[in-house]
């Protein structure tokens, strides 16, 4: 027994020291780590569709966060009268144990329907949601179908599409003709006059030229041998999800996105992030039948001697020349107004080319790349398709710091690319500081929009999150600002949303803002992110400050114009701002548009008042230059790398003419080699883009690959941001989706125009969207005439008359209350009023067509109301006069001019 006892007590021990043993070793392994690490998570929540006969649509993300729906149009689905709705949700995974649903106004603001859902078992790894909508939905009124899914661990994560009522949208037909475009363009062996391609593109009448990116973009304006992919012959290796962005009767948008590969003879195999965007119509047109012979309708006929009964006279059917009856039929008809396929290659680590000494980037729709590299050249930070990367040339490694995707190319959920990266700073022993916003595809905040600040540690390499913040903004609103900013100084972080450039304590876990009331496009930041400027009004007449923000250094400096003067500012070379100063009265003198027809000149500097004076100042506040001469106006300023390209013009006969373009240049170090980028034909004969590098540093061996792992940290912070907009913003969605924001409407229709896009108010609603005016129309009847005979009550009258027309009763006093007439239609009026001031007349007659008046302020500063036109005309009331006037539409549009087309006016539903 005692023996038994003794060798107990032995094994004890032996397991005691064991233990201890692996305690310390693993201590001692670990002794320069403070956490442990660990693996990005797998995302877990499912994929939803709507089924739509075979097919598969809008494929829909889950948001385990609070969505502002306003701004989201990822898509649309249209249903029929019957109101049936099938979704089906990828659930494998089983982490959906229930669903419900909601059907709101697309401002989110009212609940229009909700219930549970019963899921069903398809039998292919999908549950089947069947929705029968009950309430009634207003035929062509966008609503917002938001599907929720809950788990048994108590979690949650909505789906969201806009749903839309319209039998007459003929989306199979036009879902056919894209899918048909796409796989002929797989076809590739056919030849372009058996293709579908090749009828499209003889139809096409858009741009007559291609995209300079090889096959990095190409349209219908390419060659049909780059639509046929020049020879890659591709193979789709992902899905093909299909969404449907936009749907009227005029028109939709729809957008095919799935990854690709190609195999080249030397067996190497390139994967491919494709996007396909097509424009499509669906109309009947007219095509005759002849029913002709070619012989006389009365050749058997005979007249004996007479000639013919000379009191015949010919029907419009028939002719002296015996043509036959002539009859006609419909027959539908798919126009492709436009076609747009972009292609981005994921980085591949073997694309070393020691012949040429460069580094392959791959094939890219864009030059914009997001890169930064140390002061030596000899490491690389950069970012493609959502994944961040950093090459050692020393140590002969390139670590993918950050991804949601490794390398499966093939689901759907890890490639998602609602996001993106910010590199913030770069040292030189390989450190670095990222931001990564927009949609979590994975990890611990799958399915939440937000920021997340990250440091990476090249030592250990361990990726480190210091900050997540959780906010409501989708991830098309959100690049808008915070691609733009996003700055640490090791202590605050500094970012762009909702209008403002906020401030987060990370040590105190405290939140405030350094400025508010932006516009996007009035802010300028430097390359590095760590200066920033802004003016005070985004109407440049009343901007006389500018106001430069250093963040690093965490000083600000006020620029100030003189008595009147305004600002504005151009941006940055470097940390170096760019400004000029205008007269303010400058404001009124129209450019000779022709005269700048050769030059830079652009639509949109057409709103900027030409400076007088330019100057550079430092991050500090110091002024570095100054250019001015004599008579010399900068119609527009290109801040380049290397240059300020300056458009140039005069004053000659009340307007400004273009006169010879000038430049500053910057004096580089001409012997100090950096690295850069340049397009080159690889070695497989397409277009890619490179990375080249100083004459010192050869490129001969591919690079070992590291992969980084999470760190585990217990501080890093956590915090929600809800923006609520404090101002109605427009926002311009072409083809590729959100594109600009304006703070003015008549701006944001105006952009529109120019790209075929429409017009979203920050409200979900939709106030410009291309369509045939008729060629004339009239309201006057309905418009009850009020006058009280004064240039300044002018405005008065006109809203009472507008608001009077949408059956609204109101007085004089009510509407004095407020001194903006869009507060005023809003405000008391049933319909949402917008400033609609730039638009040209023909734009503004496309209200009047719609049955809708338009307020309209003319020469002498009076308001008149427009209520009639035809092809030549325009019919106007003049509260002043008390009389409706009728003008031509050139003598009108001489008249608006005079008051930069000021006009204001309202959206039906």
């Amino acid at each position: 027994m005692k023996k038994k006892i003794n060798v107990l007590v032995r094994v004890i021990v032996m397991i005691m020291v064991f233990v201890i043993t692996i305690y310390f070793v693993n201590i001692f392994e670990n002794r320069n780590y403070k956490n442990l690490a660990k693996e990005m998570n797998d995302a877990e929540l499912p994929l939803a569709y709507v089924s739509y006969g075979d097919t598969l649509l809008n494929c829909m993300h889950g948001y385990t966060s609070d969505v502002d729906i306003t701004l989201l149009r990822d898509s649309i689905t249209p249903i029929d009268e019957q109101k049936h709705i099938e979704i089906l949700v990828q659930n494998d995974k089983k982490y959906a144990s229930g669903y419900s649903y909601e059907i709101r106004s697309i401002a989110g603001d009212s609940l229009v329907e909700k219930g549970d859902i019963e899921a069903a078992d398809n039998g292919s790894g999908y549950d089947e949601l069947d929705i029968n909508v009950r309430m009634d939905l207003k035929k062509d009124m966008e609503y917002m179908l938001v599907v929720k899914a809950s788990s048994e661990k108590g979690l949650a994560a909505s789906y969201y599409t806009r749903i839309v009522v319209n039998d007459d949208y003929h989306e199979a037909e036009l879902l056919k003709a894209v899918q048909d475009f796409h796989d002929a363009s797989f076809d590739f062996n056919a030849l372009e006059t058996e293709s579908v391609i090749g009828t499209y593109k003889t139809e096409y009448a858009g741009a007559s030229t291609g995209d300079s990116f090889g096959l990095g973009h190409v349209n219908l304006a390419n060659d049909y041998a780059d639509i046929m992919w020049d020879g890659l012959k591709p193979t789709v290796v992902s899905d093909i999800n299909i969404y449907i962005k936009e749907i009227d009767v005029n028109y939709a948008v729809i957008e095919m996105e799935y990854n690709a590969s190609s195999i080249t003879d030397q067996d190497v195999t390139s994967y491919y992030a494709v996007k396909e965007f097509y424009k499509v119509g669906y109309s009947l047109v007219e095509v005759s039948d002849s029913e002709a012979d070619g012989e006389d309708s009365y050749g058997d006929a005979s007249y004996g001697d007479a000639s013919y009964d000379e009191e015949y006279s010919y029907t419009d059917e028939e002719s002296q020349g015996g043509q036959a009856e002539e009859t006609s039929h419909t027959e539908p008809k798919i126009t492709m107004f436009s076609y747009d396929r972009y292609v981005d290659e994921y980085f591949d680590r073997t694309g070393i080319d020691a012949l040429n000494n460069v580094y392959e980037i791959g094939i890219v729709s864009s030059d914009d790349l997001e890169y930064r590299y140390v002061e030596n050249n000899r490491k690389i930070a950069f970012v493609r398709n959502g994944q961040l990367w950093m090459y050692d040339y020393d140590q002969g490694e390139i670590i993918r710091v950050y991804s949601f995707c490794a390398d499966d190319y093939t689901e759907d959920a890890a490639t998602y690319d609602a996001h993106n990266i910010n590199i913030m700073e770069f040292a030189d022993d390989g450190n670095l500081t990222f931001s990564v916003y927009g949609y979590m595809n994975r990890g611990d905040h799958e399915g939440k929009l937000g920021i997340g600040l990250f440091t990476f540690d090249y030592s250990t390499l361990e990726v480190d999150e210091l900050l997540f913040v959780e906010c409501n903004v989708p991830y098309e609103a959100m690049k808008t600002e915070t691609s733009r900013l996003t700055y640490y100084d090791g202590q605050k972080f500094y970012y762009m949303m909702g209008g403002k450039v906020n401030a987060v304590d990370i040590k105190n876990r405290k939140q405030s803002y350094i400025a508010e009331n932006l516009s996007a496009g009035d802010v300028k930041v430097s390359a590095d992110m760590s200066v920033m400027a802004f003016g005070e009004n985004e109407d440049q007449s009343q901007n006389t400050r500018i106001t430069l923000m250093n963040m690093k250094t965490g000083n600000s400096y006020d620029i100030t114009a003189g008595d009147g003067e305004c600002l504005i500012c151009y941006g940055f070379k470097d940390s170096d701002m760019v400004y000029g100063v205008s007269d303010i009265a400058d404001a009124g003198v129209d450019a000779d548009l022709e005269s700048f027809s050769e030059t830079k000149y652009s639509e949109e500097s057409r709103d900027n008042i030409p400076a007088k004076r330019l100057y550079i100042v430092g991050s500090d506040g110091s002024q570095i230059k100054e250019y001015a001469k004599d008579g010399c106006y900068l119609m527009q300023v290109d801040v380049n790398a290397n240059l300020l390209y300056l458009t140039r013009g005069e004053k000659s006969n009340g307007k400004f003419v273009a006169i010879k373009d000038d430049f500053i240049t910057f004096k580089e170090d001409d012997s100090k080699q950096t690295i850069g980028t340049v397009h080159n034909s690889s070695i497989t004969g397409y277009d890619r883009l490179y990375f080249t590098v100083p004459e010192n540093i050869y490129l001969s061996y591919i690079p070992n690959l590291n992969i980084t792992k999470e760190k585990i940290d217990d501080q890093n912070s956590y915090m929600i941001m809800t923006i609520e907009r404090e101002k109605v913003t427009y926002h311009v969605y072409d083809n590729l989706g959100l594109s600009k924001i304006y703070d003015v409407a008549g701006d944001a229709i105006n952009y529109a125009e120019s790209v075929a896009g429409i017009v979203v108010s920050s409200d979900g609603e939709v106030i410009y969207r291309k369509m045939e005016s008729q060629e004339y129309n009239t309201i006057a009847a309905g418009i009850f005439h009020h006058s009280t005979g004064t240039v300044d009550a002018s405005l008065t009258d006109c809203l009472y008359m507008v608001l009077n027309y949408q059956g609204v009763q109101v007085t004089e006093d009510e509407i004095k209350q407020y001194s903006d007439p869009v507060t005023v239609l809003n405000t008391l009026g049933k319909k949402k009023g917008i400033n609609v001031t730039g638009l040209s007349l023909d734009m503004l007659l496309g209200y009047v067509s719609d049955g809708i008046p338009v307020i309209s302020r003319i020469d002498d500063g009076r308001y008149v109301l427009i209520v009639s036109y035809n092809d030549e005309d325009v019919r106007y009331y003049d509260p002043v006069e008390n009389k409706e006037i009728v003008v031509s539409r050139e003598e009108y549009i001489d008249m608006m001019v005079v008051c930069q087309n000021e006009s204001y006016t309202y959206v039906s539903e």
